[in-house]
């Protein structure tokens, strides 16, 4: 299982900006991966760790913040598409999407 969490905090204020990076580095100090700036990742391997987890994260969040914390399955997040703005495009694609290896 995987426990995603997405956020947005007030950045135009001093106070905003500093609420923001607490939360990050709670969310590091939690085994939470950076995604994107507002989106951080952490794999769990029980819905029960996965619960904990959302439980620490949910006790840290500011009032005046936006924080969503999703569960994820294994087989849910090997189907997410990302791309990573790669500055050349794959020549020729794979026919099926098992022959993709994502771990």
């Amino acid at each position: 299982m995987w426990v995603v969490a997405i956020f947005d905090f007030p950045r135009h204020c001093k106070s905003g900006r500093q609420n923001m990076n607490r939360f990050v580095v709670a969310l590091e100090k939690e085994g939470f991966s950076r995604v994107q700036r507002g989106m951080y990742v952490r794999y769990c391997s029980t819905a029960d760790n996965g619960r904990t987890h959302r439980r620490r994260i949910a006790n840290l969040i500011e009032p005046r913040s936006t924080v969503c914390l999703l569960s994820v399955t294994d087989r849910e997040f090997l189907e997410i598409y990302s791309h990573f703005g790669s500055t050349r495009a794959p020549k020729k694609w794979p026919k099926s999407q098992d022959s993709i290896q994502f771990f």
